[in-house]
């Protein structure tokens, strides 16, 4: 591997780092693998793969280091980090993009602006964009432009004996069916991903507002009702969440919340307010509202980014379920006051406004598990001395919604803590068919697997 680029092997100066490095959550799992490499183009790719195979190394990849589950940290073999192969290339006329796993999201969005163009790119903009695209990508206005990973056209991959495929409908689509979803279970290191863009919109308009938790029967009404007639191009995020009591001395340091915030994709100004008008009927007792902030398609990331500061403890934890927004915010109000961390939230969505369950093609992809409404839980803290109050935290989350839980969402899921999540955010079909194409591509289990 000398002709790579660094090797950190267990024990050796550096290891450390290196393996926390790009990880964003201070909270360590505990494992490390003998070595951490790192490629920056894709021969250096096929040379780690190829020792690794001559060596009987276990690998496993890491393109970005968000993974909530620190999904490429296992305890043996060689972790590859791919956040090296950052390059691309931006067809507006062709509306195509050919990018490299490393890219990060931010970065992505810039250049489909640049170019006029948009995709549903992530919601954060530090992520690599491979480990977004392999877990589904539950992106911008992903309710109309449906999650990333069914724009995704091609795939270029290197497999565990060193050698070079490609993964397209016309090529070799039960690799280009992996590449949509397989996340940490895709047997390859994809080196390349081509992505159908669209033009970008015209006019991108955000409206939010912020009730206290005592509004909340009032805020699931409204939302569940006016998402009957709400278009697929509204997003429609819904943050149970703290902010700064009003009075400390009186009122403790902190106050639950309820915040709505509606994002229009359109084409004009007269398109972006007609599809949120639903909404106009939002109950009276707001305690900051803001309407029609026009915001760029390359700023959308930088207020979801604010939510994960550095240098915090973080876990995650995801939830489908058939239930309708009030129903669901119900269920989560007593948590979010229980919560032991004021950085922590939940939020709450349903993709299309509620025909998430129906939205996605059967088929294609080895995505393939939706319902009406997702909850995603975020732990987020600093004091070490806090990591099991915490745990528990999510523990509490996980128990309140199991009884109405139809599956999670693989990306986002405990997977680490939680094992079987994984299967559960495939459907059956899916869920089998991935373990015989993973034992096609790589029989000899090279690459790591679920966690177990």
């Amino acid at each position: 591997m000398h002709a790579v680029g660094p090797v950190w092997r267990r024990g050796e100066p550096g290891y450390a780092g290196a393996l926390r490095d790009p990880q964003f959550s201070a909270l360590e799992s505990g494992l490390g693998p003998d070595a951490v490499v790192r490629a920056s183009d894709e021969a250096g790719v096929v040379e780690v793969l190829r020792a690794a195979a001559d060596s009987g190394a276990r690998v496993a990849v890491r393109s970005g280091g968000h993974s909530w589950a620190a999904a490429g940290v296992r305890d043996d073999g060689v972790l590859l980090d791919v956040g090296g192969l950052d390059h691309a290339r931006i067809d507006a006329e062709g509306l195509q993009a050919r990018f490299g796993p490393g890219l990060r999201g931010g970065r992505l969005a810039e250049l489909l602006v640049a170019h006029g163009t948009a995709a549903p790119a992530g919601h954060c903009g530090t992520p690599g964009v491979g480990g977004y695209l392999l877990g589904g990508g539950l992106g911008l206005n992903w309710g109309d432009w449906l999650p990333a990973c069914y724009s995704v056209t091609r795939v270029r991959a290197v497999l565990a004996d060193g050698s070079i495929v490609e993964g397209s409908a016309e090529a070799d689509p039960d690799l280009l069916w992996l590449a949509r979803g397989a996340g940490p279970g895709f047997p390859g290191v994809v080196t390349e991903f081509d992505l159908a863009l669209r033009p970008l919109p015209s006019s991108i308009r955000v409206s939010s507002w912020r009730y206290d938790l005592s509004s909340l029967d009032a805020v699931g009404e409204w939302l569940t009702r006016a998402s009957d007639e709400l278009p697929r191009n509204v997003e429609l995020p819904v943050v149970l969440g703290h902010v700064p009591a009003a009075d400390p001395a009186t009122s403790g340091s902190r106050r639950a919340v309820v915040g709505v915030t509606a994002i229009a994709y359109a084409h004009d100004d007269e398109g972006a307010a007609s599809a949120v008008a639903p909404l106009a009927a939002a109950p009276a007792a707001a305690s900051d509202e803001v309407h029609a902030v026009p915001v760029a398609f390359d700023a959308l990331h930088e207020a979801v980014d604010a939510t994960y500061p550095p240098g915090r403890r973080y876990l995650a934890d995801t939830f489908w379920t058939p239930l309708d927004l009030a129903a669901t915010l119900e269920r989560l109000a007593p948590l979010i006051e229980a919560a032991p961390s004021d950085e922590s939230y939940l939020l709450v969505s349903m993709p299309a406004n509620g025909a998430g369950a129906t939205l996605i093609p059967e088929g294609v992809s080895a995505y393939s598990l939706h319902d009406r409404t997702l909850v995603i839980a975020y732990a987020i803290w600093r004091d070490p001395s806090d990591d099991e109050a915490n745990r528990q935290w999510i523990d509490a989350v996980a128990d309140t919604m199991a009884p109405v839980c139809s599956g999670h969402f693989l990306s986002e899921a405990d997977i680490r803590r939680h094992p079987e999540r994984a299967e559960r955010s495939f459907s059956p079909d899916a869920w089998a068919r991935m373990g015989e194409l993973r034992s096609h591509y790589d029989p000899e289990g090279r690459f790591h697997s679920w966690f177990t």
